[in-house]
């Protein structure tokens, strides 16, 4: 199937589902058969139709992702921050370091990778899951401090400079483990 042949047969129902000619741009005269309530239901019908061809057709096109693979990372405009960073801000400048034809390493696979080896562990408080920072985490650099938002008091985790290098160092390990 030709992507741009569907797009344009998908602008020719659309035109005539609204009762105009795709030919001339012209309204079709109040008496034509595609102005019948049925015809122009089923024509917005087959529309929505070519429209779900249509997105499966350009997701097919679309160049499938490379697994994140740290080794391909060109890690030179990464700027370690001594004050610390958090983990959305740290993922971020490392997926600021991939190629774009590979996926972007996870926060969520951090994280994760950080409770199962006790760098940081999860508590409920209230009905949520919490990360606190282990005794483990403090001696890599993780910290945490207490700040008050809207929702109360939360403890937000910085990654110290140490804890940047650390996680860059187990980067293999963290995006096996996913």
């Amino acid at each position: 199937m030709d992507p741009k042949l569907l797009s344009h047969a998908k602008s020719y129902i659309d035109a005539l589902a609204r009762g105009v000619n795709p030919l001339t741009g012209e309204a079709v005269p109040e008496g034509d058969v595609i102005n019948q309530v049925r015809i122009s239901r089923c024509l917005f019908y087959v529309s929505d139709v070519l429209g779900e061809v249509l997105k499966k057709a350009n997701a097919k096109a679309a160049p499938e992702l490379a697994t994140f693979s740290p080794e391909q990372l060109d890690l030179t405009p990464f700027v370690f921050v001594p004050e610390g960073l958090t983990v959305t801000n740290f993922v971020a400048a490392i997926n600021a370091c991939r190629p774009e034809t590979m996926k972007k390493l996870q926060m969520a696979d951090v994280t994760r990778w950080l409770v199962a080896h006790d760098y940081l562990r999860e508590e409920i408080r209230g009905n949520k899951k919490r990360k606190r920072v282990t005794p483990q985490g403090q001696q890599i650099g993780i910290t945490e401090q207490e700040r008050t938002g809207n929702f109360g008091t939360y403890y937000q985790i910085l990654y110290l400079e140490s804890a940047q290098r650390f996680l860059i160092d187990q980067l293999s390990a963290i995006a096996a483990a996913e």
